[in-house]
């Protein structure tokens, strides 16, 4: 079905897309060439930047599906009306003795790093800090968590879909 050849209204669209493509692109390309349409980024996972992309790419709200279908319904109702709804942040997950609530912006830059598998060094040159700061994040979570190496800790954010590489 094509936007070209149907009157489309509203379209529910999911961050990984057929094919694995990308949500937010296919998101970016369908308000750039038909900015009437109303566009609600809705996503499992639970990745602390989507919100914040959704907003980039043009979507008009965002739904996590964790909420119950009258919660989505409420959203599209609300934007059907010319509303865009973005919640303040991502639902708060579980990670050992503490929730991702817990983290702070700059761990949280850190730990999507680690999430993509890069060393100490590529992180801190990535975020213009040392390596130290980079350790002392680390060290944080950890103790935050409970967890007893990044591994671990890397393995349950990815797992609970905390931070989704990729996309």
């Amino acid at each position: 079905m094509s936007c070209s050849v149907h009157s489309v209204d509203l379209i529910l669209m999911d961050v990984c897309t057929e094919n694995d493509e990308s949500g937010f692109e296919a998101t970016k390309r369908i308000k750039a060439r038909y900015p009437g349409i109303k566009v609600i980024i809705v996503t499992s996972m639970l990745d602390y930047g989507y919100i914040d992309r959704a907003k980039d790419v043009g979507a008009d709200s965002i739904w996590f599906k964790d909420v119950s279908r009258e919660e989505l319904m409420t959203v599209i109702d609300r934007t059907m009306a010319g509303e865009s709804v973005f919640p303040d942040k991502a639902p708060n997950v579980k990670l050992g003795n503490t929730t991702s609530y817990a983290f702070s912006e700059a761990e949280i830059r850190v730990l999507r790093l680690l999430v993509e598998g890069m060393t100490y060094k590529q992180m801190a040159e990535k975020l213009n800090i040392t390596t130290d700061g980079i350790k002392a994040h680390i060290s944080s979570m950890l103790s935050k968590t409970g967890f007893t190496s990044k591994t671990k800790l890397a393995a349950v954010v990815i797992s609970k879909k905390l931070i989704v590489n990729g996309f």
